[in-house]
């Protein structure tokens, strides 16, 4: 023993569940290492990122009761109070001859229920399982139940891509051996498991489309005794206990599902046995302070429902402090008309132009979602699905008026992703085709069909995808870009609010942008022109130019194309330093020679900006 061997050496401990109970006598932690040198609780870690909040459901007809939720099935709660006859009432009930918790009339609901409800909160966003359970006996039946009711559903479901990838799904046994005569089931559910490489193929992502990944459909790890400890899996969400555990062993084993990944909100618990009340008693063991930290690490399912409240009410008030008072009318359906529903769209968009009002929007909706995707698919979600189906269209129709690509739904969980892309299609828009951007041939039509008959709206929509073009191919041609954003900014003085004069000249300017620089004369090819424009624009508005010089500078401009030319035509020209720095130094000392004083006085920052245009436009110059 080591202790016993250094009977004087300093001992440190590190630990996350010490043993605190009179029952473990001298083993209890502060006996063998003294008080604690630095606590870091639950929620210290939570605070930090490093781990998630757990939420807590109960299965059993106990606690269903007490939570007043709404279940498919509750389940016995076995150990709670139970006298003899109940038992034996319960033994009765599951046909069982041997422990009541390997009946395999009881594992089969109950599998059936475990996978209904890993179908419908789980897998959606990508994760996988943890069933805890009684032996190894209950293992290999839990495993048979499950692939049972994995093959129900499978027949069950209608749409071809869900049924290919419930399909996938696999389940594997991990227990450990003890070298007695075991049952024959026990040994090769031991042997599959090892041949699937299963506990390393559950950490890693479902990959369907791989003929070598077929076992990352390993969804649902069997246990009973083995990985309840010091197993990291941060794809594990979901443990489903069917087993007693008790104190420091059931902080432990829940602990599994607290690991932080990418889209991961919360772990869960799912309760099938009724251990709450061991979990009450060990949350007893700790000191006060230590207990009520553990409480806020571990919480009822039901506990998000007025945070989802909260955060919906949120919303509520950042649209009517905007000024949009319909917008509970419009987001609960209550409007008397399609027309009205229209007219609170276009209001509640147009609040949204300021850039601080859209981003607000987008941070207090996507957490309005991120707790709705919680809860989903269950019945407290219901209230909340239709606001949420309308304030995804809102935010849709935000996207496509202001032209912001900031906006999305990055990290709100595929449950909510799901039923607001479901709206959209309804609505006959397609989330996955990239809207039509400004100078294609549908572009107007589309707008147009935006706005619903708002002139505001059209010229709206229209006024920002011209910004968006000019910033997006500014580099292209940083000359002709700017003058078109000027004239964008003219037409907005000139017109201020006639949103219909608006709409027909951003059409005029539209057409200019598509037609670019339009035909040129064979004395100054097109790309002379374009790299003419921008060194007049490089040299300044306060530049000053006789007639000798404005025909120096096309000339300059001619030579310099010429020169650009010759030099790319190199293969992967520009991913080479030395032949572009050559390049910029020939541009230079065109420049310096050039006769042309204000293009000479700066020289070095003319030919860097030159280069990178050479660049933006690498395909025209070969091409022209």
């Amino acid at each position: 023993n080591l202790f016993e061997a250094f009977p004087h050496a300093a001992k440190v401990a590190f630990t996350g569940t010490p043993l605190k109970t009179e029952r473990h006598g001298g083993r209890q932690t502060v006996k063998r290492f003294g008080e604690y040198i630095d606590k870091y609780k639950l929620m210290d870690a939570v605070a930090d990122g490093a781990t998630l909040q757990i939420l807590y459901e109960g299965r059993t007809a106990n606690t269903a009761l007490r939570d007043k939720a709404e279940f498919d099935q509750a389940f016995e709660d076995l150990f709670e109070n139970r006298s003899a006859e109940d038992l034996l009432a319960i033994k009765k009930k599951y046909g069982a001859t041997g422990d009541i918790l390997e009946a395999e009339s009881r594992i089969g609901a109950i599998a059936r229920d475990l996978v209904g409800h890993y179908l419908d909160n789980i897998l959606p966003n990508g994760f996988k399982a943890q069933v805890v359970c009684h032996s190894k006996l209950a293992a290999v039946r839990y495993q048979r139940a499950l692939r049972e009711a994995l093959a129900e559903r499978v027949e069950q479901e209608t749409d071809a891509e869900a049924k290919r990838r419930i399909a996938f799904l696999k389940v594997a046994v991990v227990v450990s051996s003890d070298g007695t005569n075991e049952a024959a089931e026990i040994v090769a559910a031991r042997k599959e498991s090892r041949d699937w490489n299963a506990v390393e193929n559950f950490c890693k992502p479902f990959n369907l489309d791989d003929y070598d990944k077929a076992n990352t459909g390993i969804a649902f790890l069997v246990v009973c005794d083995m990985l309840l400890t010091g197993f990291d899996a941060p794809i594990e969400q979901v443990m489903y206990i069917d087993k007693r555990l008790k104190e420091h062993n059931l902080l432990q084993a829940i602990a599994r599902v607290n690991r932080v990944t990418h889209g991961k909100q919360r772990g869960f618990i799912v309760d099938y046995i009724g251990f709450s009340k061991h979990l009450i008693d060990a949350l007893k063991i700790y000191a006060s302070e230590d207990a009520e930290d553990l409480q806020s690490g571990l919480k009822n399912l039901t506990s998000e429902l007025p945070i989802l409240e909260e955060r919906y009410r949120r919303l509520l008030q950042h649209f009517q402090g905007l000024g949009v008072h319909e917008i509970e009318a419009f987001l609960t359906g209550s409007l008397a008309t399609p027309a009205d529903d229209a007219r609170v769209v276009h209001k509640a968009v147009d609040a949204l132009e300021a850039i601080k009002a859209r981003a607000d929007f987008e941070v207090f909706l996507k957490k309005f979602l991120m707790s709705l995707d919680l809860i989903l698919p269950g019945a407290a979600a219901h209230a909340y699905r239709g606001p949420a189906r309308r304030l995804g269209y809102l935010m849709r129709m935000t996207k496509e008026r202001f032209k912001d690509d900031s906006i999305d739904f990055t990290g709100v969980g595929q449950k909510v992703a799901a039923l607001i892309n479901q709206h959209l299609i309804e609505l006959g828009i397609d989330p996955q085709i990239p809207p039509v951007e400004l100078l294609d041939p549908a572009f107007v039509e589309q707008v147009t069909g935006h706005a619903q008959g708002s002139t505001r709206a059209k010229a709206s929509e229209m006024e920002h995808a011209i910004r968006k073009h000019c910033t997006i191919h500014f580099d292209e041609d940083p000359a002709f870009f700017k003058r078109m954003s000027e004239k964008l900014d003219t037409l907005i003085a000139k017109h201020g609010e006639e949103w219909k004069l608006l709409a027909e000249a951003y059409e005029e300017l539209r057409a200019e942008i598509r037609s670019g620089r339009g035909d040129v004369n064979a004395e100054q090819p097109a790309e002379v022109a374009v790299f003419r424009d921008n060194l007049f624009d490089l040299m300044g508005d306060g530049a000053t130019l006789s007639v000798e010089d404005a025909a120096m500078v096309d000339a300059l401009s001619a030579r310099l194309v010429s020169i650009i030319r010759e030099a790319i035509v190199i293969v992967d020209f520009w991913q080479k330093p030395d032949q572009k720095r050559r390049l910029r130094a020939m541009i230079d000392t065109e420049l310096m020679v050039s006769g042309i004083g204000p293009v000479q006085d700066q020289h070095q920052r003319i030919a860097v900006e030159l280069t990178n245009l050479a660049e933006k436009r690498h395909a025209e110059l070969l091409r022209s």
